[in-house]
């Protein structure tokens, strides 16, 4: 039997101890819904992309008591272990450097989304499910590049569309 690990939520976190987040860039009562890994991943994801990354300021893009239960944002037997973030630099940069963290599981590119100024920005979803899942929501669209060639193909058709940020 192995060593069972402690899920807390994140608004037990000594914010002091997050390098790079503070508790008001979370929107109403987030961090009481999300687990501690959650913010202590994204803090460690800002650093090695070295750009800003902005949470989202709608509370439901970190947890949500109704819809889909299988969503990670889904918190009503658990603690969400999704976020949505709007990365401060080219999508493409952050979408690579969010592969080559190892606690993602679940990457989501959404290209059809408002930042939290209100203007159309790119955004992430980050969670922590065990198996490695990419996708991309292209105008309402979900695109999963290793389901088939196509969609393979129309993710990175869609990515090189993408104008640096």
């Amino acid at each position: 039997m192995g060593m069972e690990t402690v899920v807390m939520p994140a608004s037990d976190l000594d914010f002091s101890l997050v390098d790079y987040f503070s508790r008001g860039e979370f929107p109403g009562d987030v961090l009481n819904h999300v687990e501690s890994d959650l913010v202590l991943g994204l803090s460690e994801y800002r650093k090695r992309l070295g750009k800003q990354v902005q949470p989202s300021s709608v509370v439901a893009g970190w947890y949500r008591q109704g819809g889909r239960k299988g969503s990670r944002h889904y918190a009503i037997e658990r603690l969400s272990d999704a976020g949505d973030v709007f990365p401060q630099c080219d999508i493409r940069d952050a979408l690579l450097v969010a592969m080559g963290c190892d606690w993602w599981g679940g990457i989501g590119v959404y290209l059809d989304t408002n930042g939290n100024d209100g203007t159309p920005q790119p955004m992430l979803h980050l969670d922590g499910r065990e198996e490695r899942v990419v996708w991309m929501r292209y105008k309402g669209r979900y695109i999963y590049p290793l389901r088939s060639e196509s969609e393979r193909e129309e993710f990175w058709k869609r990515l090189s569309e993408v104008s640096d940020g």
